[in-house]
């Protein structure tokens, strides 16, 4: 009898053992509410593999591209909160979207945050080709078209968009909106020449000014980035209302368990303190730095409140 009491108490403390602690034993999904081939896809999957080795399971990259990220963001809302699916986190999902969008099919407070992956400026390009060869010369040539110069951006209301509509008020020209799916095609053709301008993530853009493929007129960090020292910024130039800077990180839907999301956290932070994903973000032109969950979900606020007033102010309304 004595043995079957040890038995059922043993038991019974098995049963109360959090599930979590044999976590994971499967593949995780990484939401990434962009297309392939874009920078923030080529990040996400850096991020997914250096997570893999410590976690000890594959984290795999899942594309969900579509209407200024709402379609992954939405899907990550609705999957289990099982800890199997995580969200790639972006200043457009989280800080822009919900000042841009009347009817978003998702929540901030459907998520957890799980840490902070890096930030960086958006940089104003053509193709080389293109006559204006500084911002001066550029902004003489936008306000005289005054039927609007076609700009790319990754569709209504999405980062690229608000910080074109944040520029063109700043300067007080027009500006007609070319919509892409993701930076990867809307890069290829200001490099072709297709379309002259385009606002872009630092990742996205800095490779091909480097190589002489587009010129860049500024960042739109309030000082100059440490990634791109040669460029100025919009403000040093003269135009102090157009400071933005995009970010991601990583989130999991609401009510994932506290314990897993440290588990997410820990393998986030191991990954970031990596000297070659360190490296290869600021090669990229982004800057990143240490927040703990709780850290990052004030970042998120306080950045969500910066954008609600820039939106307003741009007068930016999408269904």
């Amino acid at each position: 009898m004595r043995t079957i009491a040890v038995a059922a108490a043993l038991s019974a403390a098995l049963a109360g053992f959090p599930c979590w602690a044999k976590y994971p034993e499967r593949p995780i999904r990484l939401i990434v509410p962009y297309p392939a081939g874009g920078t923030t896809d080529v990040l996400a999957r850096l991020v997914a593999k250096v997570m893999a080795e410590a976690l000890g399971q594959e984290v795999f990259v899942d594309n969900r591209a579509g209407a200024a990220t709402i379609v992954g963001v939405d899907a990550a809302a609705r999957a289990p909160n099982d800890g199997y699916t995580i969200l790639l986190a972006t200043a457009t999902s989280f800080a822009v979207n919900p000042h841009i969008y009347k009817k978003l099919p998702y929540r901030l407070d459907e998520f957890i945050p799980i840490g902070f992956i890096g930030e960086a400026p958006i940089l104003l390009v053509s193709p080389v080709s293109y006559p204006a060869r500084n911002l001066p010369e550029l902004v003489s040539r936008l306000k005289a078209d005054t039927a609007g110069t076609a700009i790319a951006t990754t569709g209504k209301g999405g980062f690229s968009h608000l910080t074109a509509a944040m520029f063109f008020n700043a300067i007080g020209a027009r500006y007609r909106d070319v919509p892409y799916r993701g930076e990867a095609p809307a890069i290829q053709d200001v490099v072709g020449g297709q379309v002259n301008l385009y606002f872009g993530s630092m990742p996205g853009t800095l490779s091909h000014v480097s190589a002489g493929r587009l010129r860049a007129y500024g960042v739109t960090s309030e000082q100059r980035s440490p990634s791109a020292p040669a460029i100025p910024s919009f403000a040093e130039q003269g135009l102090p209302q157009v400071v933005a800077t995009s970010w991601f990180g990583l989130s999991a839907p609401k009510g994932t368990s506290s314990d897993i999301i440290a588990t997410l956290g820990a393998a986030l932070a191991k990954a970031m303190k990596e000297q070659s994903m360190r490296d290869r973000l600021a090669q990229e032109g982004a800057v990143t730095r240490e927040m703990s969950p709780a850290g990052f979900a004030d970042y998120i606020r306080r950045d969500n409140e910066r954008w609600g007033v820039i939106v307003r102010a741009a007068g930016v309304e999408a269904e």
